[in-house]
């Protein structure tokens, strides 16, 4: 009966720790913002001429301001260039239109990542919602066959205790 107690715990300890995280990394706590303010973005074209872009701002995490990269940002070709000698990275900023000023981020206090598919690993979450169903489907079966054994059912019985 312990061990089922144990596992209980343990699924609740995981589960509020996910949620907390995932709060947290979303911007749904108390004082923070779910929006960044984009203020800067810089291009720059490789040697087969693509564009490369860069972009950083600031947002709320905690109640306490937050500045970085954004990734994630969808600059455009058409975006105007601020000035025509690029910086010593050899980039050029270009103006950030009102559209694109204040995306929705998932954030951190280091860097913020728009929700689009050019910032995001989509990949990833796939396989991490396979990961936690499996991580949970294991405890659940770990609790069901720790309580019949407390109860003195046999593991390969189908039988429910009296």
């Amino acid at each position: 009966m312990i061990a089922v107690k144990v596992l209980l715990a343990a699924i609740t300890v995981v589960a509020l720790a996910l949620v907390g995280m995932l709060s947290w990394v979303a911007g749904v706590w108390p004082a923070d913002q779910t929006r960044a303010t984009v203020d800067h973005c810089y291009v720059t074209h490789d040697r087969l001429e693509a564009m490369h872009s860069r972009c950083v701002g600031n947002w709320t995490r905690s109640g306490r301001g937050q500045q970085g990269p954004i990734h994630g940002v969808d600059v455009q070709e058409s975006w105007k260039v601020i000035n025509d000698e690029p910086n010593s990275a050899y980039e050029w900023e270009v103006v950030v239109p009102a559209s694109a000023r204040q995306p929705r981020v998932l954030a951190d206090t280091r860097q913020a990542w728009t929700l689009s598919p050019r910032a995001l690993p989509w990949g990833l979450v796939p396989a991490g919602l396979v990961a936690l169903l499996a991580a949970l489907a294991w405890l659940i079966t770990a609790t069901v066959k720790a309580s019949r054994s407390a109860h003195g059912v046999p593991a390969g019985s189908s039988a429910t205790p009296a």
